[in-house]
């Protein structure tokens, strides 16, 4: 009876030994851990902001009439790639301020 019970009394120790040790092995093992820094590679722009702005058709004969809605068409197509470029300068100056 007295060896099992000096038995027990060392496996309660190599055990608490052990549980105290597996704590002190993870806090030791985190300071010893360096900052790497990775290199990002910049987000693509979207296509659809960098495709050709589309021109109006002009057709073959043309009337004094029909200049006031081309000119509405240059305008609209002017306008939509000045959004573009906006938004690219946008997505360009977040990527500065990162």
């Amino acid at each position: 009876m007295s060896k099992l019970r000096l038995l027990s009394k060392q496996y309660s120790k190599t055990m608490s030994a052990l549980i105290l040790l597996c704590p002190m092995m993870l806090l030791v093992s985190c300071t010893s851990t360096k900052e790497k820094l990775m290199p990002v590679q910049p987000v693509p722009l979207p296509p659809q902001l960098t495709a050709d702005c589309p021109q109006p058709d002009i057709p073959e004969k043309v009337d004094w009439g029909d200049f006031p809605q081309l000119l509405a068409d240059a305008m609209n197509s002017i306008a939509k790639c000045n959004l573009d470029k906006k938004a690219i300068q946008e997505i360009e100056q977040q990527r500065a301020s990162n």
